[in-house]
């Protein structure tokens, strides 16, 4: 049991020390460049808002890619669906 409890402390400790350091740096990072980073997004809104027209443009490249994803994933899902239905029948079957 002490092996168990030293584990978990040990990969407890291993994953929250690095985070927590990562959280640290990533949080300085932020303070000392905010300025910086909402003059980027204030641009960035600026440039994409104008009648909408960045989304527009940008949409348009994407859709297939978003068409594409969707797609797949209904794909995957009636795969799954028809799985399990197929799975029943032979559990029924054989009963």
């Amino acid at each position: 049991m002490r092996k168990v409890q030293f584990l978990a402390v040990f990969w407890t400790m291993l994953l929250a020390v690095p985070l927590t350091a990562l959280a640290l740096s990533i949080t300085a990072y932020i303070t000392e460049n905010l300025t910086k980073i909402s003059n980027a997004i204030a641009r960035f809104s600026a440039e994409t808002t104008a009648g909408g027209r960045g989304w527009v443009l940008e949409f348009a490249q994407r859709w297939p890619e978003v068409a594409g994803m969707v797609i797949g994933q209904l794909v995957i899902l009636i795969i799954l669906i028809v799985a399990r239905q197929n799975h029943k029948a032979e559990e029924n079957h054989k009963a």
